[in-house]
């Protein structure tokens, strides 16, 4: 498989997401679930279940022979070194890239078969050439627009609201491309989160931070999986960042 048609396929994928719309007459985000809402049976059975799985590029495996189990209210962390795989492995159990062997189903939604139905109940956080937000938007606008994707109207009070709980109230008014880097990142989570997803992906949470700022985002991730009962993993390279996951996922490059 050429690397250019998965990304491609990742972004067709991306491009049909739209998570389902809210309760008709709604004005804002929802309520978010909490853990207690997992059924029993997800907590027995993995959300993410992957057994073998690669994928094959002209330039070689981007991953291979990788198995994950990733549960409802778990952190899972995916380590391994810049250019491990792990932003493709991400995104292939998000449903957005086409894995070329083994078996993998979401939420007991087989892949690639069902990913089109897998990308709408799975958030992405902010990967870079995909989903990009608009940088002269402000926080509370990108918030805004995300809601708006599907369907709502939501008042700025109710905006502001939702932005509080990721603690970004503060930047509210303040531009995309003005936004720090550990802020970006977490506007990016709350993104994520909006639309009440089974389960959130995310990578890039060392990208120009400190060790303490990217603990703080892992934290934030840990706490919301549990609180939200969503499956979440995260895409990392230090060990002391893995090791504050519930589960951890070892990618080694190719010919290590």
């Amino acid at each position: 498989m050429d690397m250019q048609e998965t990304l491609a396929d990742a972004g067709a994928a991306q491009a049909a997401a739209a998570r389902p719309a809210p309760a008709s007459g709604a004005t804002g985000p929802t309520p978010a679930r909490t853990a207690a809402d997992a059924s029993a049976a997800s907590v027995a059975k993995p959300y993410f279940c992957a057994r073998g799985l690669g994928l094959k590029t002209y330039a070689g495996y981007a991953y291979r022979a990788v198995d994950v189990d990733a549960r409802a209210g778990e952190l899972t962390a995916v380590r391994g070194r810049n250019g491990s795989g792990k932003t493709a492995l991400l995104l292939t159990l998000a449903g957005r890239m086409k894995p070329t062997e083994g078996s993998l189903s979401a939420g007991g939604l087989e892949l690639p078969r069902q990913r089109a139905k897998v990308a709408r109940r799975v958030g992405l956080g902010l990967f870079k050439g995909l989903n990009d937000l608009q940088e002269n938007l402000t926080a509370a606008r990108a918030a805004g627009a995300e809601f708006e994707l599907r369907g709502g109207r939501p008042r700025r009070d109710a905006v502001l609201s939702y932005l509080r709980e990721w603690g970004l109230d503060d930047v509210a008014d303040v531009r995309v491309k003005d936004l720090t880097s550990q802020k970006l990142a977490a506007l990016g989570i709350a993104l994520a989160f909006s639309g009440e997803p089974d389960a959130v992906v995310v990578d890039d949470v060392e990208d120009q931070l400190t060790m303490a700022q990217s603990k703080a985002l892992v934290s934030l991730l840990r706490e919301a999986a549990r609180a939200r009962g969503a499956a979440v993993v995260v895409g990392v390279t230090e060990r002391d960042l893995a090791a504050m996951a519930d589960a951890r996922v070892y990618l080694a490059k190719e010919g290590e």
